[in-house]
Order: C-alpha cells, then sequence, then structure tokens
C-alpha cells in the first residue's frame, strides 16, 4: 500500500511539474530560476537551457530542445534506462550491475565534462 502511494504521488508530481513546463515558457517567465553559474561567470554549465529543452520536449518540438540543450536530449533515453535498472533491480541484477559499473559512470561523467567544454568554445 505504501508502494502505491508513493507510487500515485510521484507521478501526480510529474504531472503537476510536467503542466507547468508545458504551459509556461522558462524563456518568457521571471518565475523560472537562472542558472548561478551562467550568472557568475558568463559561461553555460551542462545544465543551461534544459528548462527551456523540456518545454520545447513537451511540445513537441525537439529541434528546438536539441537547440537548447542537446545533452539533456541525449540523455533522456539513458535515463529510461537507468529507472529500467532500478525497477528491475532484482530480477535483472546483471543490467543493474551494468549501467553501475564504475566504467559507465566514469564514461557518463567524462561525456558531462566534454560536453560542459564544448558548448563554451
Amino acid at each position: 500500500m505504501r508502494r502505491l502511494a508513493v507510487i500515485v504521488a510521484t507521478l501526480a508530481t510529474l504531472v503537476v511539474i510536467g503542466s507547468i513546463y508545458y504551459y509556461c515558457d522558462p524563456a518568457a517567465s521571471r518565475w523560472f530560476p537562472r542558472c548561478p553559474f551562467l550568472t557568475l561567470t558568463g559561461w553555460q554549465c551542462p545544465g543551461c537551457g534544459s528548462q527551456r529543452a523540456v518545454h520545447a520536449l513537451l511540445g513537441g518540438d525537439v529541434a528546438a530542445a536539441w537547440r537548447h540543450n542537446a545533452a539533456l536530449v541525449v540523455a533522456i533515453p539513458l535515463l529510461i534506462l537507468y529507472l529500467l535498472g532500478e525497477m528491475k533491480r532484482k530480477s535483472w541484477p546483471r543490467f543493474y550491475a551494468l549501467l553501475n559499473h564504475s566504467w559507465v559512470i566514469i564514461a557518463i561523467l567524462a561525456a558531462v565534462v566534454c560536453w560542459w567544454v564544448f558548448r563554451n568554445l
């Protein structure tokens, strides 16, 4: 029963947040937070543009989402894989172990650092 409550609460939260991002454009609203790293340094962090990319994806505009933050668009399938791995942790232990192998984590970290450097060149 507790697990069902957590699932329902999580889904309700995602629907509310998704609705906010669908109906409100983060680029045109002052209510959405700005990136503190960009504000302080003038350089984009790996997550800069993610709010606008989510808004574009929810509106079905993959090209605009790619322009705002390509790493987020690429990361969505990876995040789905990790969610699946977590949900099937006990029934698919080798898959879970593969996703959480140190080399996979290091590769993801290296990709994020490369994206951070590449987008600021």
